[in-house]
């Protein structure tokens, strides 16, 4: 029989990783769309739909499945961390002017970065993912 305690103790160490990776799979929709919304023009665009549907794509992968399912655990979030480092980069490299995209791309990359780092941190001191369903109500 378990106590409340061991099934708290048992998600407290289950969920991080899905939960940040979750809110990165929802940045990077925000960054996918972001062009449109914010009526951007030229490459940034095209970048940030690229962009944004990876990050997406990596990080609701990530979250389904933080134990790695067929990628190495470190794969996703890594890449991820990445793309938020080039999304803040990004509008400098196309030299887009200070402007609402300019802003929400700085923001929103620093965010996905922010959030795959923490991922990452839970899969290498294992605190983000858990072998076995216990506690699991």
């Amino acid at each position: 029989m378990s106590t409340v305690t061991d099934r708290q103790s048992s998600r407290e160490t289950r969920l991080p990783i899905p939960r940040v990776a979750g809110l990165a799979a929802v940045v990077g929709a925000w960054i996918f769309w972001s062009g449109v919304f914010l009526t951007g023009f030229g490459w940034i665009v095209t970048n940030n739909v690229l962009v944004g549907a990876v990050i997406a794509t990596l990080a609701a992968y990530t979250a389904a499945r933080p134990t790695g399912g067929r990628l190495p655990s470190l794969a996703g979030p890594l890449v991820i961390a990445i793309l938020g480092v080039w999304t803040v980069a990004a509008p400098f490299f196309f030299g887009i002017e200070t402007g609402v995209l300019f802003w929400s791309n700085i923001v929103a990359g620093a965010l996905v970065a922010v959030l795959a780092v923490g991922s990452l941190y839970g899969v290498v001191t294992g605190t983000g993912t858990s072998a076995s369903p216990a506690g699991r109500s």
